[in-house]
């Protein structure tokens, strides 16, 4: 049965004797920390495939070639101009300066992106709870509006309302692992040490049913030796 983030901050509160509204936001930040390792260490992943930004032509052509994505983006799989039938190769910020020192703000077919992390300096209602937003910039600016293909692998936001739910069945590690924080926070570490064990344990089990199932029988792909070369 799925538990929510409020379900999870009373469990490990009665865990460790500590019901305080203080102790609750405590617990929160463990959650949430337990959350995201989890997800990385089970290499979870969900792909958005039909994301498109409308490169706009403009006067202003640098904020014509710089979008904001959304606050679930993760990684791109690739960009494709859905207007001029055309993959677009990825290239750093930086690179991208040094092989256009003159032509960054030029206007005409897009060769290129780059997607960097910025500070989140005017938030709409769609970014708002994010202190930090990903942005995509095209080099160039198109002449006229380009629609661009942008796939992507999403990640998963943080928990903060008391109903939200974990993306993946992986209430109880998560609990076991924020138990273990909550513990070594009051100072009890054989506690801390018992529910870190059992954290571990747990991501084992979440790991063979992610891999295994009745159907699929995990293999290796074997390389014979070849005798002739004396091996």
């Amino acid at each position: 049965m799925s538990v929510n983030f409020g379900q999870l901050k009373t469990q490990i509160g009665q865990r460790v004797g500590d019901m305080s509204t203080t102790f609750a936001t405590i617990i929160g930040y463990y959650i949430n920390q337990r959350y995201r390792e989890l997800l990385r260490r089970t290499n979870w992943n969900s792909i958005v495939p039909d994301y498109t930004i409308t490169a706009a032509s403009g006067a202003s052509v640098t904020a014509a070639s710089t979008y904001t994505l959304p606050v679930d983006f993760g990684k791109e799989l690739y960009v494709f101009n859905d207007t001029t039938n055309k993959d677009i190769p990825h290239t750093t910020m930086e690179q991208l300066v040094i092989d256009n020192p003159t032509t960054l703000d030029d206007v005409g077919s897009i060769d290129a992106y780059t997607i960097f992390t910025t500070k989140n300096t005017s938030a709409t209602s769609a970014e708002a709870s994010a202190a930090r937003v990903n942005k995509v910039r095209f080099w160039r600016a198109p002449g006229s509006d380009n629609v661009m293909r942008i796939p992507y692998i999403m990640r998963a936001p943080d928990l903060s309302g008391s109903t939200d739910e974990l993306v993946l069945d992986c209430e109880t590690a998560v609990e076991y692992g924020a138990t273990a924080d909550a513990w070594t926070y009051k100072r009890q570490f054989a506690k801390a040490t018992h529910f870190e064990k059992l954290f571990e344990q747990a991501i084992q089990n979440l790991m063979w049913d992610k891999d295994y199932s009745p159907n699929r029988i995990p293999m290796m792909a074997v390389t014979p030796l070849d005798r002739s070369e004396g091996i």
